[in-house]
């Protein structure tokens, strides 16, 4: 993992995400297409599952548990929701595998990047 990408995970974990940044990242995850949300979602999901924080506790939890239960997850809401979870759990594990998604999800990596 790069000094950069190491500085940027330890910034989020400290600071959080603003209202103003989580609605860039919104944006940016609104442009994607289906197949990376098919894609990328059940891993963000597994993420957010064996995070060492234990499942999500709060309000943003019970949304992705209940876009899961409704089978939604796939769903750009659900992409949405799951970057942010994700962000809070592991942003480092995030990006890798927004990385290895090839040249949409690596450009959705980039563009949340920006927003830091």
């Amino acid at each position: 993992m790069s000094l950069e990408m190491e500085k940027l995970s330890q910034k989020v974990k400290e600071l959080g995400v603003s209202d103003q940044q989580r609605k860039k990242i919104y944006e940016y995850a609104s442009l994607v297409n289906q197949d990376l949300i098919d894609e990328v979602c059940p891993a963000l999901f597994r993420l957010c599952l064996n995070s060492e924080k234990g499942p999500l506790k709060n309000e943003l939890g019970r949304v992705i548990f209940h876009l899961q239960k409704n089978e939604r997850l796939n769903t750009r809401i659900g992409l949405e929701k799951l970057i942010d979870a994700s962000l809070i759990v592991n942003p480092k594990e995030m990006f890798k595998i927004l990385n290895n998604s090839g040249k949409d999800g690596q450009r959705l990596g980039e563009q949340i990047k920006s927003v830091f």
